[in-house]
């Protein structure tokens, strides 16, 4: 028998898991001065996890929801941005778990790896590895992107959200080696 739950309970259930870890003990925005809640002049954010926009019926003041071209299943990715300051307990689940990602492929198993996309912004995604992050904050994470990889939808997307991510590695390599 398949237990049926909304889509706000599953993202709550994730989040929950997540609490208040963070990826080092101390504030790492101290290292870089908050660089991923940096505000540009392009559209930045994170992308929102399926279904995750229910998280945002009362969409709040400092951040906006955004359609971008990241297709998976036939249907596109949201991009969630802010204004630099948020309401941590409202933040979406990329930005919970930044700077890891999860990455899996078909018939693999799921890694939790540093998110190559965060280079050049974060130190800890330049620098580190994930066994170098506070272990609660990895052991958080991945349990979190365990659950995540159980429902088909998030599934899916995470497959393409891997593709996405060899693509970046292999334009970084490609950059690297002119």
């Amino acid at each position: 028998m398949k237990l049926k739950i909304s889509k706000e309970e599953f993202y709550n259930t994730v989040y929950g898991i997540l609490g208040d870890v963070t990826p080092l003990e101390v504030d790492c925005g101290q290292l870089c001065n908050g660089a991923c809640c940096e505000v540009t002049d392009e559209i930045t954010g994170m992308y929102l996890f399926p279904g995750e926009e229910v998280m945002y019926k009362n969409m709040p003041d400092w951040a906006e929801i955004y359609e971008t071209d990241f297709c998976y299943n036939g249907k596109h990715a949201d991009l969630f941005t802010c204004t630099g300051s948020c309401e941590r307990e409202k933040r979406p689940l990329s930005c919970r778990i930044f700077p890891l990602v999860p990455y899996v492929k078909k018939g693999e198993r799921l890694e939790i790896r540093m998110d190559i996309r965060g280079r050049g912004m974060c130190p800890l995604a330049t620098a580190m590895k994930p066994e170098d992050l506070d272990p609660k904050f990895v052991k958080n994470v991945t349990l979190a992107m365990k659950l995540c990889t159980a429902n088909p939808e998030v599934r899916e997307f995470l497959y393409k959200l891997t593709e996405s991510l060899d693509e970046a590695e292999g334009i970084l390599w490609a950059t690297v080696l002119q």
